[in-house]
């Protein structure tokens, strides 16, 4: 919020509760034109001159929140492009994130807070946010764009509830991950070869919220612009989190304070079994009777793509970090509608976020399709 207002736009939070007792905060830039009269009882005309271009979800990626919107600022932060556009912009915040981190009945320390997958955000956070967005703008429908786990999760929200197709007008996927397994990156085969140890070692528990302390000492010490770590530091940080601009290495202590924020650990052992399996699946309880009392089968099924019939426009990178060319190619090909599928390369996944070419490679597209997309 501080950093949309410091930037002189207007700014609200909305808070929304899940059924299974989330409390998620959602961050918005509301459209100026629909500021003019609060009065949402009746459908707000969309697509007019000067009017309201259309309700607009953003949601984050993995270890991410919405900050990632509105961290390169007005120029180019794309919740501002949007709002520049004439949308109306809320960014939502996951379960576990710093922005979401309270439960009706449970506190973060407990192990049961935890006990979530990217399966719970689609199913459980983005259905409940959807629903709240439509309801206090009074629209049929809305525009999603997502970065990642943001992919991820929305693509469980559409094959495990279709109704939601019907929710959503047009999708945007920034680097989306769903199938895996076929790249050669080290870090992600040792995370496939240890994943089913790292379930059993730690299970439902928060894998990681670093403190303000150690944000401060990475950020401005250790990989800040001045110290001869800096380069280590990027170099580390490109392999990780999958960028190549050199703007990227300037943002550095920005990106390490809006990208660490918290996960589960059943999050990251999910993203392993799809390594493992090469299949978009629930999540495997490798245990016989769990599996049949959830899923009344022995293996952990597979998501139904063939039921997601949003439009989809998609964007991928070369140097991605979990996902390879024929992983993003075989999500292209199992979607029954993508509308248009762009490989940029020398990208990678931060790329969709820090890169000084993003909005003339991304950003202006997806703002494109939505504005000529007619209601």
């Amino acid at each position: 919020i501080d950093t949309i207002e410091a930037a002189d736009y207007p700014a609200e939070i909305h808070v929304v509760t899940t059924k299974d007792g989330y409390i998620l905060k959602l961050h918005r830039i509301p459209d100026p034109a629909l500021l003019k009269d609060t009065d949402y009882s009746e459908e707000q005309p969309l697509n007019e001159p000067g009017g309201c271009q259309g309700v607009v979800l953003l949601m984050h990626g993995l270890f991410s929140t919405a900050a990632d919107f509105v961290v390169t600022g007005p120029e180019s932060g794309l919740a501002f492009v949007l709002a520049d556009a004439g949308f109306d912009v809320w960014m939502g915040n996951a379960r576990g994130t710093r922005f979401s981190r309270k439960n009706l009945n449970h506190t973060p320390k407990e192990a049961a807070f935890w006990d979530f997958s990217w399966h719970e955000i689609g199913i459980g956070d983005l259905s409940a946010i959807i629903d709240y967005m439509l309801r206090q703008t009074n629209q049929q429908s809305l525009f999603y764009v997502g970065h990642n786990q943001g992919i991820t999760a929305l693509l469980v929200l559409l094959s495990e509830k279709p109704r939601y197709n019907r929710k959503i007008s047009i999708a945007a996927g920034m680097a989306p991950v769903a199938y895996l397994g076929s790249g050669n990156n080290e870090i992600v085969k040792n995370l496939a070869k240890f994943n089913d140890q790292l379930w059993v070692q730690f299970g439902s528990v928060f894998f990681l919220t670093p403190t303000e302390n150690v944000l401060q000492f990475l950020g401005n010490i250790i990989c800040s612009g001045e110290a001869p770590t800096q380069t280590v530091c990027s170099d580390l940080l490109a392999e990780m989190f999958g960028y190549s601009s050199d703007q990227a290495k300037l943002l550095l202590p920005g990106m390490l304070d809006n990208a660490l924020s918290g996960i589960s650990t059943k999050q990251l052992v999910h993203y392993g079994q799809l390594i493992q399996s090469r299949k978009l699946q629930q999540f495997d309880y490798k245990n016989f009777l769990t599996n049949m009392q959830r899923y009344k089968q022995v293996k952990a099924p597979e998501y139904n793509l063939s039921k997601v019939t949003v439009p989809f426009l998609l964007f991928s990178g070369s140097r991605e970090f979990f996902t390879s060319s024929a992983d993003f190619q075989k999500l292209v090909k199992n979607l029954p509608n993508v509308e248009s599928q762009s490989e940029l390369p020398g990208w990678g996944h931060m790329d969709f976020i820090y890169n000084a070419q993003v909005y003339l490679k991304v950003y202006s597209r997806i703002i494109e399709v939505m504005q000529n997309f007619t209601t």
